[in-house]
């Protein structure tokens, strides 16, 4: 498919999406047929609906299934005639899945730690940069995380911290300040086989000037001494806010975007950026190695870049947006890692640092917090 024609399959499917916002959010299943065409259209390209009849197998996350429906699926499947079946779960179930099946899927969205899992196997395929339209509207370290052969970055999460002002009586403002004795049995972190394990992995080697991979052993002693002070390391993000919720934590070590959730039932939580910085990770957008569909894999991942999806995202609350031009008031990004200044400040973990230690470093982790 050639660029011209991507571009106009695009623009359809942003006039979907517009008619979609319009009608509110869809109660459509994850999974399903393209919607019936609502009639000819005057074109002088060679097809309305060119991937009409083709099925897109996509592997993705099992939160906001709704929105995406609303914002993603159902517009793109109404301009391109193409079915797409939607498989969800946890990260690494799904890596699992796809590294037993490969052939069951096209795409994946999932975050740039399992992405070089996937990539490592030899189970990602290279992207045709040449046939999408809207990579070049990207921050630029959104365009290519893991190099020009990969896919992009569709959103950023950047790792904080979140307390209870009612319970926690630290005013906590930096990554150290979890280590502060007033704290003991206070704290939820992320499990180091989480997404955000690693993160805060590199938070507490910043909070002490250690470097990952040469400092180890300093790093895991400073996670021992914090031992006294956690509560729970946690794999499910909705598990730790409910903790919070029902006062059984006072702190705990977040995404942004679960702040977002843990907010709406109180106000009162507080978010901290760390004086030392804060870790951040990219969600993907990858194609399987070997995929049959290609070129409608090209043009779901392109869509999914659009202004238009970006900022329907953004402004229901899903997704930062990586393009500089979706424009935020400041109440509708206070919880987003948006904005130029904010995405130069980030930090990213070394993933082939990580994969490359990953056994080691889980052993010792499970040493320290699986022994009461």
């Amino acid at each position: 498919m050639s660029k011209k024609v991507l571009a106009l399959v695009l623009v359809a499917a942003m006039a979907a999406l517009s008619l979609t916002a319009c009608g509110g959010a869809s109660s459509a299943p994850a999974s399903s047929e393209a919607p019936a065409s609502s009639g000819p259209v005057d074109s002088a390209e060679p097809s309305e609906k060119p991937f009409e009849g083709q099925t897109l197998s996509i592997s993705t996350f099992s939160f906001n299934a709704e929105l995406l429906q609303k914002n993603i699926y159902d517009p793109f499947m109404e301009a391109t005639g193409a079915k797409l079946v939607v498989d969800t779960g946890k990260n690494a179930e799904r890596v699992t899945k796809i590294k037993e099946s490969p052939e069951n899927y096209d795409v994946v969205v999932i975050g740039d730690l399992f992405v070089s899992q996937l990539a490592e196997e030899g189970l990602i395929d290279t992207i045709d940069r040449a046939a999408m339209t809207n990579l070049d509207a990207l921050y630029d370290c959104a365009k290519a995380p893991m190099g020009e052969d990969f896919g992009p970055a569709y959103t950023f999460n950047r790792l904080g911290i979140v307390y209870d002002a009612q319970y926690c009586n630290v005013d906590i403002k930096s990554w150290a300040d979890l280590w502060n004795p007033e704290l003991a049995e206070s704290i939820a972190i992320p499990d180091i086989t989480t997404t955000t394990g690693p993160l805060f992995y590199y938070a507490t080697a910043k909070a002490f000037d250690l470097e990952p991979g040469k400092d180890d052993a300093a790093i895991f002693a400073k996670l021992g001494e914090l031992k006294a002070n956690v509560v729970k390391t946690y794999t499910s993000a909705n598990d730790t806010i409910t903790m919070l919720n029902q006062g059984e934590v006072s702190v705990a070590v977040l995404l942004d975007y679960s702040y977002t959730a843990a907010q709406k039932a109180n106000p009162d939580y507080v978010w901290v950026d760390p004086t030392e910085g804060s870790f951040s990770s990219y969600n993907m957008l990858n194609i399987i190695k070997d995929s049959k569909n290609k070129e409608l894999a090209t043009a779901f991942i392109d869509f999914y870049l659009s202004k238009e999806v970006q900022l329907a995202e953004a402004l229901d609350g899903v997704d930062s947006p990586v393009r500089p031009d979706v424009e935020l008031t400041e109440e509708q990004a206070a919880n987003f890692t948006y904005g130029q200044d904010t995405i130069d400040a980030l930090m990213f973990p070394d993933w082939s640092l990580y994969n490359a230690n990953k056994a080691q470093w889980i052993e010792q982790w499970n040493a320290i917090f699986s022994v009461k």
